[in-house]
């Protein structure tokens, strides 16, 4: 199969998986509770409305029945975060986040480009989380935590590598993640988590070479 059949192909399954999830938040009675689980502020009246999603440093706008979705950078905003959008308020239990933690660090995709670019600076390693919003821990040499959904935090924990030991991570997200996204989601946001850092890391870079 030629990769622009391919592509097609996953544009279609995209397509399908997104009318799915789509039909399901509309037919949620009331839809309000689907939102108030997710800790998604949002006024509607008689089904018609705007809701507000927190989504790592921006907010996506989703105005219902019509489904519209709006970031408050001006940028589109792709097919996939639609489909996780969905799938996050779709999922919502409205759980309590339980504060404990588990790892997500041997999620493909994910590690070895941290490593790559943080692992042995610490300091750009920060800035980049914090360009996204992130809130600093206390943990290793540098860590914080990211909000992709307001009910989803990930921390990233890295201890810097040197001249005797190779640097460390390690990905941990709330016990409660299965509440609120599937399990195929859980590896989406971590790879985008991944791919908005070193966005973040590399636009720091350009910056301070001005």
């Amino acid at each position: 199969m030629k990769i622009d059949e391919l592509r097609l192909q996953k544009q279609k399954t995209y397509l399908q998986v997104y009318e799915i999830a789509s039909r399901r938040l509309l037919a949620a009675e009331p839809i309000e509770d689907r939102f108030a689980a997710a800790a998604v502020p949002c006024v509607i009246r008689e089904g018609r409305g705007a809701a507000e999603v927190l989504f790592f440093d921006e907010t996506i706008t989703v105005e219902v029945p019509e489904l519209r979705f709006s970031s408050s950078r001006g940028a589109n905003v792709t097919l996939a975060t639609k489909i996780l959008i969905l799938h996050y308020l779709n999922t919502a239990s409205g759980r309590t986040l339980s504060g404990e933690q588990a790892p997500y660090e041997d999620i493909p995709g994910c590690r070895a480009p941290i490593f790559n670019a943080f692992g042995y600076n610490r300091d750009l390693f920060t800035q980049a989380g914090e360009a996204l919003g992130g809130t600093r821990e206390e943990f290793g040499d540098a860590s914080f935590t990211l909000h992709p959904f307001p009910r989803v935090p990930v921390t990233y924990i890295l201890w810097e590598g040197d001249s005797e030991f190779p640097p460390s991570l390690k990905v941990l997200f709330d016990k409660t993640v299965p509440d609120y996204l599937p399990l195929e989601d859980i590896t989406v946001v971590a790879k985008l988590a991944a791919t908005r850092l070193l966005k973040a890391a590399r636009l720091s870079m350009q910056t301070a070479d001005e």
